[in-house]
């Protein structure tokens, strides 16, 4: 049996492997990385590289358990932070995603859509888990924060979950194919505060 083919562990040489994929994707995107280029990232051949990860959906999987350890476990940080408010916890959980997906080149978004163009059960299945997961974590504070009147009632939780879960995917998206320094200066430093203002019942949050 492969390394690859224990799903409950991650050996040093497998991180490392994911760290130079990132690289790659980083500078290429999903759609010209190979196993060759990957080898040749790591000092490997492709049958060394095998051993660790025995097919190219293993290495993407290995991406997307790597993109939940970056996004959504910081999130679920955040989102058990009982000592701040719900509206603050929700600002730094989109403030969270966006500088993720400014470091990485727009990494969600980037294998969410090679999900969706490979048909491949199992990287579909777990892309959905780990938006699912954030999703659920985004709604649970929206309605923490509407029980405690301190967000507003006028849109139900899981819409404005899909609304802060979409504001930083449309970052991606103009990040990966229009880039703009000034138009992400922007995003981070007037767009979320807009949107905090936004779902904020500013008078509960006085109490």
């Amino acid at each position: 049996m492969t390394d690859a083919d224990d799903p409950t562990t991650s050996t040093p040489r497998q991180n490392e492997i994911i760290d130079r994929t990132l690289e790659l994707v980083r500078e290429g995107g999903l759609g010209g990385l190979t196993t060759r280029k990957i080898a040749e990232r790591v000092g490997f051949t492709e049958a060394a590289l095998f051993r660790h990860y025995s097919t190219k959906q293993a290495l993407v999987l290995g991406l997307m358990d790597r993109l939940e350890e970056m996004l959504v476990v910081p999130i679920r940080s955040i989102a058990n932070d009982a000592a701040t408010r719900p509206a603050e916890r929700l600002e730094r959980m989109v403030r969270h995603h966006a500088r993720l997906v400014l470091d990485y080149e727009s990494l969600p978004i980037t294998l969410l859509a090679e999900a969706s163009a490979s048909g491949d059960p199992a990287l579909v299945d777990r892309m959905r888990a780990i938006f699912q997961g954030y999703l659920t974590l985004l709604e649970g504070v929206a309605r923490e924060g509407q029980a405690r009147g301190e967000i507003t009632n006028e849109v139900e939780p899981d819409c404005l979950a899909i609304l802060l879960l979409g504001a930083p995917a449309a970052l991606a998206i103009r990040h990966r194919l229009l880039p703009d320094a000034r138009a992400e200066d922007r995003f981070e430093n007037l767009l979320i505060p807009f949107l905090r203002k936004q779902i904020e019942n500013t008078e509960g949050s006085k109490r």
